[in-house]
């Protein structure tokens, strides 16, 4: 993306060896993801709660690979870009919660705070994209910020879930 804000006494930078690399560190992390619940498979099956989180992992990995990948259009406007952005991120969005309240349906009362804890931590990256793409909608470039801050999110969030595929289920 040729957005361009200049810093104080710096030429303007661009965004696209940013946005590559999340490309890339987005799909590594999905196939590692694949990896743990096909090493995994028939244990995630029997916990459907597992199984709608490492869902809920894949999603958001795809969705910053898409978001990413969008970003990195030559020649597009920030206003196409925010429109973009938020065609992505807001199915997401409402996707991933209601992923969630099915698990919500389902818990028993001891593991209530966990799954507490897992709907906030889905809120995060998913209000910064949405964010960002509303700010690059109405013509705030600044909005472009705020992907790192939900790509970081992501990557924390999906290496979590990634950690309960591989180890913790087999505890």
């Amino acid at each position: 993306m040729r957005f361009a804000l200049p810093a104080r006494g710096r030429p303007p930078t661009t965004w696209d060896a940013f946005f590559a690399a999340e490309v890339g560190a987005s799909a590594a992390l999905a196939g590692l993801l694949f990896v743990g619940v096909s090493i995994n498979l028939q244990r995630i099956i029997s916990l459907p709660l597992i199984a709608n989180r490492a869902l809920q992992a894949l999603v958001l990995l795809v969705a910053v690979l898409a978001i990413a990948s969008v970003l990195l259009v030559p020649g597009e406007s920030g206003l196409l870009a925010g429109i973009v952005v938020l065609a992505i991120a807001v199915p997401l969005w409402l996707g991933l919660n209601g992923i969630e309240l099915r698990n919500w349906a389902v818990v028993d009362r001891p593991r209530r705070l966990s799954l507490g804890s897992h709907t906030a931590q889905l809120q995060v990256p998913c209000a910064l994209f949405v964010g960002g793409g509303v700010l690059l909608v109405v013509g705030n470039p600044w909005g472009l910020y705020w992907f790192p801050a939900a790509m970081v999110v992501t990557f924390l969030v999906t290496i979590l879930e990634t950690w309960v595929i591989l180890v913790e289920i087999n505890r």
